[in-house]
């Protein structure tokens, strides 16, 4: 009979079966997600008390849950339930049991499933509506009431919302809905479930008005003439460029089409004088309608400015090769290998990169790795690459993209063992955690083993996918045990998001392992990983702020320097700031960066195209004697000047835009100079082994450069540098110059000794004095899956031949025959055969030779040793010749492998690149190296790894004014001391180490070092043994030396009126249609047509055409001008100049009262010196009798070229230069007077011919007043559609005054050369009233292009001419403030070296005679 006491002990056995834990307790309380539903996810932890197995788990209403993790005793589920609105519980059993029986042990869940109350929220505007550079048009709310898992909807086509933390969301406008807003106030729902609606309204007053008549020089590149469309380019994508002299502080425009918008950026200029940039990509076929918007101050907040189509040309080349790979499979040793090799005749190569893929890895690679014989129009390819002689897979494949990834050269093949899935093993994570380490970085542990089984695996390697970082890595990280069962050690950077509305959580941890299978965790809070330790889950690294509002918080901002002048300076500076409750900030990590557009540049921003933002952050230090945060910076030189904006950082989804700061917050920064462009190239000359570049960097100036040249069928590479020693003297200085490129090649053009191909630039990279840089690249790693060239071209410094990519191609003609015999390998070997990856010693030298007896080696180009991994992970050595002859060369090349590399299994060799004179290359795969000498092991590397030895492979960033400094690398657990060492010789000692892993150590107290010094890290306990290398640090100095401007503040104090100043009168609007229509210009009452850059004259009918500036003449202020028969533009070799003009100085003459010639003074001889880019100053005197002592009177002409357009100011007269136009600027002094009551006359001659012999051709000269409002005269000298134009202001500055001068044509007095229908010409004469000591003036020249030829009664028409126009033709504008020079080719400068007018004539009549 039991007794009482045995049948308690039976009921507490029954009900202590099993034990159940809810490790998601927070699942529970719900908010409606789908409908009127509810959705959790848990995950349950049953334990057998009694030792049984848990192999089920479900509800009596048969709600399953998943077995995820489990060993004999305990078992963890994965429950996953809709529940319906109100509460509901469920009561679950283990193991199939059909009824709840307390006996046996159950679990309740009970579950609440709300609906949100819309009516208790409210919205707390934290930061109005305002602009930023990194996320245009956006405002910080604080949704009060708001639970943190409640679903919500919004259109997401209009906007972003980012959760920020605690109740602050971050609302980022897109285009679709900013620029078409029509109130002040902007208006987000979100929808939550079962039709319930908040309302976030946010104010908008950053609103600002640019008007059309600030909008200048519209320009498309290519170029597509008239017609606002442009086509694709060879090259890159198309662009838009304009000038905007807005005065907004922060111009706001848009540039976008239905499915792609970008923002215009500046590149160059001044304050309220900018040009923008921006891509325009047409992204399908037929095209896409772009729209340049403008800002609006009254509705909507923008307005449609300017509309064109960008369209594709051409068709994507793609390649079908019909063949694929040939296979062999090589386990005759440790590393196994297979070869694949293709010999098709349909595999051209064109310079794209090529990718290979093997199971799931992949390798990007160039010329000349794979390429084993023949040339770009007919190869074989082939390379060997490792591979695990066991695999799960039937059958494994190895691809490549041959050169586009729309067709694959394959190749498949049957893994030497295949083993059965069901049996393998699998990595498991044993132990899992992370520490902060500091500035957004976390040290994570990862510990794993394999499992048990019949196939027990490795790691191969390990994939890390977080918020902001993908990274891989093999065993490197390996910190201790071995590949099977091991700790690893990695950094992970949590920053900010890659993408500003990046706000998905897909983080997870991928393990590959030696059968190519996965094993992927994912990073959750809420998931467990172990069986073993249950309650511990695999949190992504994070770091958690209080739910405080920083926006408020932040407090007493100052910076060390403000108010700055950046023209041609950096400036070292210091912010510094604090918060209010400060305990809650203090430890934090605060990083800062500038959002200027200089600083966003030159981390690879660009807003709208490429949106990766990844920024170099300078963090904030915690002050305690000061009770700061402090953080040091550079403020880059010629940035838009206003308010610098920044960021300060606290995690990934938290940051403080000074945008949304009040304005005594704000560093504040003027310059004189805007440029953030780098140097262009804007004209391209072809010679014989090379080009001459025309670059261009006008404000700061060209530095250096880098380009890479490929031979069209051999592939041969030479990488050229480029500097101010390449510029050719006279042609320039570094903002505007020739640089001569030449193409280093053994034989030249007609040699029997190569082959005739073409050469083509493949990169080219230009650097200007403070870092701007401009680059092209043929092909990117993106072209694999797109098939196109790279779309974006706002830094491609080669703008002005986008659709004409033979400007970069050069052709070489030779005289031989393609060789079909390539180099042969016929020695190679290795310095060593096993290495210790885990030493300091990790380096091999290859010694190899090659022959080619039939055509010798091509000079300058170097064969590539490379070293490839089981993970396709690669590395190169570059030889270089130690022995040579024509025939044979002996190479040799040294290389360090990286720690950890091709562990464990080791690396293959293989060696490509021989390229012979007569346009064949080869190279030799491992099979082939192997192959020559199959006895000795110089085609494979066996590696180790020694754990115990200490290498230090980076630091963190290091300044002159940082004490503590952050070390990663390997085996540092027991270091304790630091040596370093300075180049004096001089070394000290530091044990002050406060955190040291086995991957990273901090050392603090580190004195403020300047100079470079080397770093070597040891064990006091056993300094020999475990000292790690000596590595090199190059401290980045600050130097708070900022003392004020560079230059004195421009004046802008007129001088003073002497007399009431002309002004034209009233003119009527000319031309059918008026003004030449809407696009070209528009009707101003009481002025005239004014004319839209780059649209001219008095009825915007002509054009100015840019063209280089000319060749400096020497001799005297005289310009010959050639101009193309095109339509202007680059003038190239070909080029033959049609028409030709000159513009000189005759003569001083002093004129009587009522106008009669008392005296005239023809200039002789003139001194010059060039005084800047483009500017040259010519000096001569005039010795006259006066009485009876000698007067010298001095005249003084600077003529000063204009690439771009200008305002500047002239006797209390803002006027606006044309690109590619010349200034005079005329100083006479010292006068000697007759009477006072006389005036002196400055004589100029102007002429234009044309150099064609035809018939049918006009001539016209016209003279009168401007109609822009500059109360100018003008000359316009026209022959067939060309004119040179020139512009004559009334007004000179006359003894420090303001008066007003006449311009008359002289023609009738001066008895000019006759013109005719292929010239005319004339002589100018301006009038300036009697002066004491100095008078100024200042007249300007461009160049146009008419849309109709020189026809009317004034005109001068041969027999067979009508007059009437032909083609639109280029002429020149020449005006009174400034000369428009054009360049100058193969042209004979006149020399005036006559004393009087009629001796003069006849010069300049035989000169010109000479010009026809």
């Amino acid at each position: 009979m039991t007794s009482f006491f045995e049948f308690k002990n039976l009921l507490l056995n029954f009900a202590q079966q099993f034990k159940f834990t809810d490790l998601s307790p927070s699942k529970s309380f719900l908010y409606l997600k789908d409908g009127e539903m509810c959705q959790s996810t848990k995950y349950l932890l049953v334990e057998g008390l009694q030792g049984q197995n848990v192999t089920s788990l479900r509800s009596i209403n048969q709600n399953v849950a998943a077995l995820v993790l489990s060993n004999v005793t305990f078992s963890i589920f994965k429950l996953s339930v809709t529940i319906p609105l109100g509460n509901i519980s469920y009561q679950m059993v283990p193991n199939d049991v059909q009824v709840v029986d307390p006996s046996i042990g159950y679990m309740d869940l009970n579950y609440v499933c709300n609906e949100v109350n819309v009516s208790s929220m409210s919205v707390e505007i934290i930061q109005e509506v305002v602009w930023s550079s990194t996320f245009k048009f956006f405002s910080i709310v604080k949704i009060n009431n708001l639970p943190d898992n409640v679903l919500y909807t919004y259109d997401n086509s209009m906007v972003d919302i980012q959760r920020m933390g605690g109740n602050l969301y971050r609302l980022l406008y897109k285009e679709q809905f900013y620029l078409f807003q029509t109130l002040d106030t902007w208006s987000i729902p979100l929808d939550f479930q079962i039709s319930q609606t908040l309302i976030i309204n946010v104010p908008y007053k950053n609103k600002g008005n640019i008007g059309k008549n600030e909008i200048h020089n519209i320009t498309i590149y290519p170029y597509s003439g008239s017609e606002r469309y442009t086509l694709y380019s060879d090259i890159f994508g198309t662009l838009l460029s304009f000038k905007s002299t807005s005065n907004l502080e922060n111009p706001v425009f848009s540039l976008g089409s239905l499915v792609f918008y970008t923002v215009p950026r500046p590149v160059y200029g001044k304050a309220n004088n900018l040009t923008y940039i921006a891509s325009c990509i047409p992204f399908k076929e037929n095209g896409l309608n772009y729209t340049l918007y403008l800002q609006n101050n009254t509705q909507p907040s923008f307005y449609e400015y300017y509309n064109f189509l960008s369209n594709f040309t051409g068709t994507i080349s793609q390649q079908t090769p019909n063949s694929i790979f040939s296979l062999f499979i090589d386990n005759s040793t440790r590393m196994h290998m297979v070869t694949s090799e293709y010999r098709g005749t349909d595999f051209k190569y064109g310079f794209k990169m090529i990718q290979l893929q093997y199971i799931s890895l992949s390798l990007i690679f160039e010329f000349p790795f794979g390429f084993i014989k023949g040339n770009n129009d007919n190869l074989n390819f082939g390379f060997s690459i490792p591979i695990d002689d066991e695999s799960v897979a039937l059958i494994n494949r190895i691809s490549v993209c041959a050169p586009v990834c729309l067709s694959k050269l394959i190749g498949e093949f049957q893994p030497l063992i295949t083993l059965p899935s069901t049996e393998l093993g699998n990595i498991v994570i044993k132990s899992y955690s992370h520490v902060y380490i500091g500035n957004f970085n976390f040290l994570t542990r990862l510990e794993l083993k394999q499992s048990n089984s019949s196939y027990p695996p490795s790691v191969s390697y390990i994939s890390i996918n977080t918020q902001s970082q993908v990274f891989s890595f093999t065993n490197e990280k390996l910190v201790s045990g071995t590949s099977s069962n091991g700790v690893w050690e990695y950094v992970t950077d949590i920053s900010i998001p890659s993408q500003p509305f990046d706000d998905i959580d897909s983080s997870n941890i991928k393990i590959t392992n030696s059968f190519d299978m996965n094993d992927v965790y994912v990073l959750s809070d809420e998931e467990p990983y172990s069986i073993e330790n249950p309650f511990l889950t695999l949190s992504a690294p994070n770091i958690k702020l209080k739910n405080n509002n920083y926006l408020n918080d932040i407090t007493n901002v100052s910076f060390l320097y403000n108010d700055i002048d950046m023209t041609d300076q950096p400036i070292d500076n210091i912010m510094f700031f604090s918060f209010k409750n400060i305990d809650d900030y203090r430890d934090l990590s605060i990083g800062f960066y500038l959002t200027d557009q200089k600083s966003l540049k030159d981390i690879g921003f660009e807003n709208g195209v490429v949106l990766y933002l990844n920024p170099n952050y300078r963090f904030a230090v915690w002050d305690n004697t000061k009770a700061v945060f402090k953080v040091l910076f550079k403020v880059p030189a010629n940035t838009l000047p206003g308010k610098i904006s920044y960021s300060l950082v606290f995690n990934r989804r938290n940051s403080i835009d000074s945008n949304s700061l009040p304005k005594e917050f704000q560093l504040r920064a003027t310059s004189s100079k805007i440029d953030i462009y780098g140097p262009i190239v804007s004209t391209i000359i072809k010679k014989q082994n090379g080009w001459v570049f025309t670059i261009k960097d006008e404000i700061n100036g060209f530095k250096d450069g880098f380009l890479i040249v490929r031979g069209s069928i051999d592939s041969s590479t030479y990488n050229i540098s480029i500097n101010m020693s390449n510029l050719i003297q006279g042609s320039g200085d570094k903002f505007i110059g020739d640089y001569d490129i030449a193409i280093p090649l053994e034989f030249g053009a007609g040699s029997s000794l190569c082959v005739s191909q073409d050469f083509l630039i493949t990169f080219a990279s230009f650097f200007d004095t403070f870092g701007n840089n401009n680059t092209y690249f043929q092909y990117t790693t993106a072209d694999l899956n797109r098939g196109i060239p790279t779309l974006d071209s706002t830094g491609n410094p080669f703008i002005h031949y986008i659709n004409d990519s033979n400007a970069i191609k050069l052709h070489i003609l030779c005289g031989g025959i393609v060789d079909n015999s390539p180099p042969n390998l016929i020695y190679f070997n290795s310095s060593r055969t096993s290495i210790d990856v885990g030493s300091h010693d990790r380096s091999i030298t290859f010694i190899f030779q090659a022959q080619d007896l039939e055509s010798g080696f091509k000079d300058n180009q170097n064969p590539i040793v490379y070293l490839l991994t089981k993970q396709i992970h690669m590395q190169q050595c570059v030889s270089r010749p130690i022995i040579k002859n024509f025939t044979t060369i002996t190479y040799s090349c040294k290389i360090e492998v990286p720690v950890g590399f091709g562990y464990p299994d080791g690396f293959l060799i293989s060696v490509y690149g021989f390229i012979n004179n007569l346009g064949t290359y080869s190279g030799f795969s491992t099979k082939d190296i192997k192959d020559l000498n199959p006895l000795q092991q110089n085609w494979y590397v066996s590696t180790d790894f020694s754990h115990n030895i200490p290498i230090i492979t980076s630091i963190s960033e290091f300044t002159n004014q940082d004490s503590t400094l952050s070390i990663y690398g390997k085996s540092f657990s027991t270091i304790n001391s630091a040596a370093i060492s300075f180049t004096n010789g001089s070394s000290i000692t530091l044990t002050t180490i406060t955190r040291a892993f086995s991957s990273f150590i901090q050392i603090h107290q580190v004195p403020l070092i300047e100079d470079s010094f080397k770093l070597t890290l040891y064990d006091s306990n056993q300094p020999l043994s475990s000292r790690s290398n000596e590595f090199l640090i190059n401290p980045i100095n600050y130097k708070f030396n900022y003392s004020g401007p560079l230059y004195p503040p421009e004046t802008t104090t007129s001088p003073p009126t002497k007399s009431p100043l002309p002004t034209n009168a009233p003119q009527k609007c000319l031309g059918i249609p008026e003004c030449g229509g809407k696009d070209k210009g528009y009707c101003q009452n009481g002025i005239g047509c004014i004319c839209y850059s780059p649209w001219y004259g008095t009825d915007c009918t002509s054009k100015i055409i840019i063209i280089p500036p000319p060749k400096t003449n020497t001799s005297d202020p005289t310009v010959i001008i050639p101009i193309p028969g095109n339509e202007g533009g680059n003038v190239t070799n070909s080029t033959e100049a049609l028409f030709k003009s000159l513009v000189t100085l005759v003569s001083i003459r002093e004129l009587g009262f009522n106008g009669e010639i008392k005296n005239t003074f023809p200039f002789d001889r003139w001194i010059f010196d060039e005084i800047g880019s483009g500017i040259g100053r010519y000096k001569t005197s005039i010795s006259i009798n006066n009485g009876n002592q000698i007067i010298i009177t001095n005249i003084t002409t600077i003529i000063q070229w204009f690439n771009s357009s200008k305002k500047i100011n002239f006797a209390g007269q803002e006027l606006q230069m044309s690109p590619s136009s010349v200034k005079f600027s005329i100083d006479i002094e010292n006068f000697p007077f007759s009477s006072a009551l006389n005036q002196l006359e400055l004589v100029m001659f102007a002429s234009l011919l044309s150099t064609d012999n035809s018939d049918d051709i006009c001539s016209l000269k016209q003279f009168g007043n401007t109609s822009n409002g500059d109360n100018s005269n003008f000359i316009k000298l026209q022959v067939q559609d060309r004119s040179m134009y020139g512009r004559f202001i009334k007004r000179a500055i006359v003894d420090d005054f303001v008066v007003s001068v006449n311009n008359r044509l002289l023609d009738e007095h001066q008895n000019s050369i006759e013109s005719s229908s292929h010239s005319t010409q004339t002589f100018i004469g301006i009038q300036i009233p009697h002066f004491r000591n100095k008078v100024t003036i200042d007249p300007d020249f461009s160049i146009l292009l008419e849309s109709k030829s020189a026809s009317g009664e004034d005109s001068i028409c041969s027999n067979k001419s009508d007059g009437l126009s032909k083609t639109k033709i280029a002429g020149i504008i020449i005006g009174s403030v400034a000369f428009v020079a054009i360049i100058v080719i193969s042209v004979v400068y006149l020399v005036i070296k006559k004393r009087n007018t009629k001796k003069f004539k006849k010069s300049v009549q035989n000169k010109l005679k000479q010009l026809n």
